[in-house]
């Protein structure tokens, strides 16, 4: 191994330890208010499309104007709700990054509140719930399934990082490009990220992770966390 390499290693390492010592072991996501569980989802929907940061300052503006809750939803018509969203995020959002304060729009905010607006008003509109799916499924991967399903823009890494952020399972791996550029400095593979829209292939690279996790001897969760971290701050300073 490369002393690069070894040099990741012990910081990913390290970051897990960090990242469990500040870890709630108490957390229990049906306790989670179907409101909660929706910014935790619109969260995760515009992440694939911005800045983590962004996304998050995203939801909470729309969760600041009351738009996240489920009464909101069902008394508006999809197209006068939808509207209301793209209100609601048609001005600058204010948002640390790197430690520097900027105002930003979001990115592809248009198309993001289209998938929002139509997953919300299918989903209630229909009788069902995001809590509801999670109480019904029989464990983390068919969970994962039906969140992909059932949610407009929702891929396998979108499903895997909402059952993390809602502490419903750490057993699953969130694999994003910093993922994939760990596994192709570590194991030597290369998998296109195509693959990663598809569950079936998104799973058996997730396979190889979860070997790497075991080499850490930590959780998938906690592994994969430190990776994103550890490569983000890597590439950002110019160390791969």
């Amino acid at each position: 191994m490369t002393e690069k390499m070894e040099r990741i290693n012990r910081t990913i390492r390290e970051m897990c330890s960090e990242i469990q010592m500040h870890t709630s072991t108490t957390s229990d996501w049906s306790l989670l208010s179907e409101e909660d569980l929706l910014r935790e989802m619109t969260v995760c929907l515009f992440s694939s499309q911005m800045i983590f940061e962004i996304a998050v300052a995203a939801a909470d503006r729309i969760g600041e104007t009351g738009l996240l809750s489920k009464k909101e939803v069902l008394g508006s018509h999809e197209s006068a709700y939808e509207e209301r969203l793209r209100l609601a995020l048609s001005k600058p959002l204010s948002v640390k990054i790197d430690g520097r304060e900027r105002r930003v729009l979001p990115r592809f905010r248009n198309r993001n509140v289209s998938l929002l607006s139509s997953t919300v008003t299918t989903l209630y509109g229909g009788g069902r719930s995001l809590k509801a799916i999670l109480l019904s499924s029989k464990s983390a991967r068919q969970a994962r399934a039906s969140l992909i399903e059932s949610i407009k823009g929702f891929g396998p890494k979108q499903a895997s990082l909402f059952l993390r952020r809602v502490a419903f399972s750490s057993d699953l791996a969130v694999i994003d490009r910093h993922v994939l550029s760990y596994l192709s400095l570590f194991k030597g593979i290369r998998p296109s990220a195509a693959m990663l829209s598809r569950l079936a292939s998104y799973e058996r690279i997730e396979t190889t992770f979860s070997d790497v996790a075991a080499e850490f001897e930590e959780k998938v969760g906690c592994v994969d966390l430190a990776v994103w971290i550890t490569m983000r701050v890597a590439k950002r300073e110019g160390m791969i």
